[in-house]
């Protein structure tokens, strides 16, 4: 909240929370495909107010209803800024039992064997996050070795997929707001 509380939206009804979304902004040299990287640890101290990736943080809800919101609602204020394209690295909560149902172990896998199989797994659409993520038109880009550490049903992977901002214009120095220092009497 304190690195960028523009950007963390929630998902309300009926006086119930349903849901929240963190997103920030990056400049693409900033992202590491790392979520700890890239997000400071989950701290968002790495937010860039003018980069022009829109950035996800956290995406959790309790019904996909309002995931969805969540999505539509980061859509709207995405169109409307200087922003180049989304980026979300996505769980995938069924890969682990996939790999032990093809009969490897995965504590026993190798870097290499985990980015084949994780190839094969996201080019044929076996996990429903992936499936949720293409419904809302974001692109799917190549499966992640190492994104997130302990997450266990994912093997520590994602999916990047993107979306890209089809009213993009590049941000001039006429549309940027920068807050010039004013000088203090003792640094003149």
């Amino acid at each position: 909240m304190r690195h960028h509380s523009e950007g963390f939206l929630v998902a309300e009804y009926d006086g119930r929370v349903y849901g929240y979304s963190m997103v920030i902004y990056l400049h693409a040299r900033q992202i590491r495909e790392n979520w700890y990287h890239d997000t400071g640890g989950g701290t968002c101290s790495t937010h860039t107010p003018l980069g022009e990736y829109l950035y996800a943080v956290s995406v959790a809800s309790k019904k996909q209803e309002a995931a969805r919101a969540l999505f539509i609602a980061n859509r709207r204020l995405f169109i409307r800024s200087h922003v180049y394209q989304t980026v979300i690295f996505g769980r995938l909560p069924r890969f682990r039992k996939w790999v032990e149902a093809q009969g490897y172990t995965p504590e026993a896998l190798d870097r290499a064997t985990k980015r084949r199989l994780l190839d094969v797994y996201v080019n044929t659409l076996h996990d429903p996050y992936q499936v949720f993520y293409e419904g809302l038109s974001f692109m799917p880009e190549y499966g992640v070795v190492d994104y997130l550490e302990g997450d266990d049903e994912s093997l520590n992977c994602a999916l990047k997929l993107v979306w890209r901002n089809p009213y993009y214009k590049p941000l001039t120095v006429d549309r940027a707001v920068a807050e010039v220092a004013t000088p203090t009497p003792a640094s003149r």
